[in-house]
C-alpha cells in the first residue's frame, strides 16, 4: 500500500507509541488524525507535527465518540485509509485473583472493546472501497504472558487473536491488517511507576535505558502497511522466549485425545 497522500486515524496518538507512529505517518505524507481520551495531549502531539495532523477527542469505549470521530475526520481529511487501534492501558502488577472487578471491565473495555470499536466503525468504508489497512496494537504480553500482569496479558492475547482473524477475513476484499507486538517502548504509560514495566526493572534508570524510542515503532509500522505484514515485531531480543513458548505448545501436540481420531487438514478447530 502507499501511504503519501493517503490519512490515517490514530487511537491513544496524543504520545507514546501513537505519537510516534504519527510521526512516522507525517514523514510519509501523510495527513494524521491523532484521537485521545485527553484532547490537551491529542492537540500538543498535533502542534508538533504541523499542518497535516490534527487532534480529535475519542472515548474508545463509546462507539457514540466512535462515530464521532469517524464524521470528524471525514470532514477534514476525506476518507481515512489506515486505523490504527492503539490506545490501551495497562495494570498494576498484582495476584488476579485480587484484581478488581470493575478494573478488569475498565481494561477489557478500552484494550479490546476500543479496537473492536474502531473496526465496526471503519471496516464497512475499506471493504466497499476495497481498500485500507488496520494496525491493532497488541504487546509482547500477547504472546508471552507475564505472571502478576494476567489482565493485561488476557487483553492484549485477545486483541492479537481478533486481528487473526480480520486479516484472513478482509484479505479477499483488499484490506490488510498488521499486529503491533512492541516490547517495552517510551510512553507515559510505561513511565508511569503503576505501570506493569516497572515490574521487572532495578531502578527508574534500569527502566529507561530499556526504552524504544517510539518513531521508530512507527517506522516498523510503514514498513508493514507497505507491504501488509500480519505481524509487526519490533522487539526481536525476546525471540528466545517465543520459541521457548511456541515450542511448549508444538510439544503438547502428541496423540489425539480420541483414539484413532483423523482431524480433517485445512479444517477450523470448530471443524473439527
Amino acid at each position: 500500500m502507499l501511504l503519501k497522500g493517503t490519512t490515517a486515524l490514530i487511537t491513544g496518538g496524543g504520545g507514546g507509541i501513537g505519537g510516534g507512529i504519527a510521526e512516522a505517518f507525517v514523514e510519509q505524507g501523510m495527513n494524521v488524525i491523532l484521537a485521545d481520551i485527553d484532547l490537551g495531549f491529542a492537540q500538543e502531539q498535533a502542534t508538533k507535527l504541523g499542518a497535516t495532523a490534527m487532534a480529535i477527542a475519542l472515548d474508545v469505549a463509546s462507539l457514540a465518540s466512535w462515530a464521532e470521530a469517524r464524521h470528524a475526520s471525514i470532514d477534514r481529511f476525506g476518507q481515512v485509509d489506515v486505523l490504527c487501534n492503539n490506545a490501551g492501558i495497562s495494570t498494576v502488577p498484582g495476584p488476579i485473583d485480587q484484581f478488581p472487578p470493575h478494573e478488569f471491565e475498565r481494561l477489557m473495555a478500552i484494550n479490546v472493546t476500543g479496537v473492536y470499536n474502531g473496526i465496526v466503525t471503519f471496516v464497512p468504508d475499506m471493504r466497499a472501497r476495497r481498500s485500507g489497512h488496520i494496525v491493532n496494537t497488541s504487546s509482547l504480553n500477547g504472546v508471552i504472558p507475564y505472571a502478576t500482569l494476567a489482565a493485561y496479558s488476557a487483553s492484549k492475547f485477545a486483541v492479537l487473536g481478533l486481528s487473526d482473524a480480520l486479516r484472513d477475513e478482509l484479505t479477499p476484499y483488499g484490506v490488510g491488517v498488521s499486529a503491533l507486538l512492541p516490547g517495552l517502548t517510551r510512553s507515559r504509560m510505561s513511565l508511569n511507576p503503576k505501570s506493569g514495566a516497572h515490574a521487572a526493572q532495578k531502578s527508574r534508570e534500569d527502566l529507561e535505558a530499556r526504552m524504544m524510542q517510539p518513531v521508530w515503532l512507527g517506522r516498523a509500522v510503514v514498513k508493514a502497511i507497505e507491504s501488509n505484514q500480519r505481524y509487526i515485531m519490533s522487539h526481536p531480543g525476546h525471540k528466545p522466549a517465543l520459541e521457548e513458548r511456541f515450542r511448549a505448545i508444538l510439544d503438547a501436540c502428541g496423540e489425539p485425545a480420541q483414539p484413532g481420531y483423523m482431524a480433517q487438514v485445512g479444517a477450523t478447530p470448530s471443524q473439527k
